[in-house]
């Protein structure tokens, strides 16, 4: 895996952080986010995708991958066509890094990577992501008879989450339209392009900052710079010494049933919470009881959780990175009292949602970018953001506006069977868990560290967050 802040390549340094979407190259200065007639790019940087940047490495690249299993016959052609419209319509994932004469990076426009076709039982690795030389997406398609793996890698750079189901969305839709036959090209939702210039707008310092605010960052960001938070203990010997490219995008599943999946919304129902918060206290409870006795079990477990940050005039911008991440913090007695650890993380997460506190984080990026020493002080500390990471994908797949069949979705020949992803890591944020849900059942996901954790492991910390949903459901608790 090639690392994205290529120091080989000239300007690729560590002092483009001078001015990161505060005072753009002149080069890279953007047109009137209204003005559709101007070229879209190139773009300045915002300091989060900055931020993804500096956080890329080698071993621990800021990517996360999404997979999506089918059944059925497909047609290469067509699929490839929908494939180049989906690009044109989202040219963030398509597009490259460069860099001015002072070093500071910019988006300029790219061209559409080639897919990658593969047979069952192939050796072929995992697709890597070079934003700088590939753009932010790659993407394998694997045959077994007649059932189709679905490989996207995205990276974090270029594209969030939603972004990403935006773009897969589009492509089955085209998909769908090529294999209709049906003539003309196909009649996708609009999207606004020119809204990518705008696409920091939700930035903190937007608007009337008051005193409250200023306070809220400060406690946010410099808690995250001097509160050291606990790591996932490895149990064993660390089991390589550094993390192979064809591990990229691994992660082991999970599929609960559609009645555990309807026992645990009507558990949250119950308690007067969201299924959101439900799933996060059990992680909690899950890291808590991995860690106790050992001497990461008396610091406190930091959870990163990703925050939409798009406005309502956001939502026919084309794919993009635009969420910032929160951040909720609990010591290992606060996971003793199950109760009032579901109704505190209720409460934070209300907080987080009205007080719009990712925007605190990102705005911590935002000062930092003035000064290259404290942003690289920021990234490459000796201790992480956070402990894990949690990502709920919601029902990104059922949203599709595709026919379903018995609850799965039907695109052409094909019928989508699942899909599921995970996050991105970094060094000491050792586990990541994402869950989505599909026709019924959820899918979790479980990503870590494979260079400390063998297989055997991962499977412990799966089968004990399960355990400790199931011991949710028994309760109702």
């Amino acid at each position: 895996m090639e690392r994205v802040l290529d120091e080989s390549k000239p300007g690729f340094t560590v002092c483009m952080a001078n001015s990161i979407g505060i005072t753009a190259a002149p080069e890279a200065q953007s047109a009137n986010a209204d003005d559709v007639s101007a070229p879209l790019f190139p773009l300045p940087f915002t300091p989060f995708e900055f931020y993804y940047l500096l956080e890329d490495r080698a071993d621990f690249p800021s990517v996360f991958p999404v997979t999506l299993e089918c059944r059925g016959d497909l047609d290469r052609a067509a699929f490839a066509q929908a494939y180049q419209i989906a690009h044109v319509r989202h040219p963030f994932l398509s597009a490259r890094i460069n860099s001015d004469a002072r070093g500071w990076p910019y988006w300029s426009d790219g061209e559409t990577v080639s897919l990658q076709w593969t047979e069952a039982n192939s050796t072929a690795s995992s697709p890597a992501v070079c934003v700088a030389d590939t753009g932010g997406l790659r993407l394998r398609v694997s045959r077994d008879g007649d059932r189709h793996t679905f490989q996207f890698i995205f990276h974090h750079v270029a594209v969030d989450g939603m972004g990403a189901f935006l773009f897969i969305a589009d492509l089955f839709l085209a998909y769908a339209h090529y294999c209709s036959g049906e003539a003309g090209e196909p009649e996708l939702r609009p999207l606004q392009p020119q809204r990518l210039r705008d696409r920091d707008g939700h930035q903190l310092f937007n608007r009337k900052v008051k005193l409250i605010d200023l306070l809220r960052l400060g406690k946010v960001f410099g808690g995250l710079q001097f509160r050291r938070p606990a790591v996932v203990v490895n149990h064993n010997e660390p089991c390589r010494e550094s993390l192979p490219v064809d591990t990229i995008g691994e992660y082991l599943v999970h599929h609960l049933t559609e009645a555990e999946t309807a026992a645990l919304s009507r558990v949250a129902r119950v308690q007067t919470v969201m299924l959101h918060d439900l799933l996060l206290r059990d992680y909690f409870l899950t890291l808590e009881r991995w860690n106790r006795g050992t001497r990461e079990g008396r610091r406190p477990i930091r959870m990163a959780v990703p925050t939409n940050l798009r406005r309502r005039e956001d939502y026919r911008m084309p794919a993009a990175n635009v969420f910032s991440l929160a951040f909720i913090t609990r010591q290992g007695r606060q996971c003793l009292r199950r109760g009032e650890l579901l109704t505190s993380i209720r409460d934070e997460m209300a907080l987080i949602k009205s007080q719009k506190r990712g925007q605190y984080f990102e705005a911590g990026l935002r000062i930092s970018s003035f000064w290259p020493t404290l942003m690289r002080w920021s990234v490459n500390r000796k201790w992480p953001f956070a402990t894990a990471v949690f990502t709920n994908l919601g029902t990104g797949l059922d949203n599709v506006p595709l026919p379903a069949i018995d609850g799965l979705k039907v695109c052409g020949a094909l019928t989508f069977e699942g899909g599921a992803g995970a996050g991105p890591l970094r060094p000491d944020t050792r586990v990541s868990i994402a869950v989505h849900t599909y026709a019924g059942r959820m899918a979790v996901c479980l990503r870590c560290d494979p260079s400390l954790f063998r297989i055997e492991q991962q499977r412990e910390i799966l089968d004990s967050y399960i355990e400790h949903l199931r011991a949710t459901i028994e309760s109702a608790t």
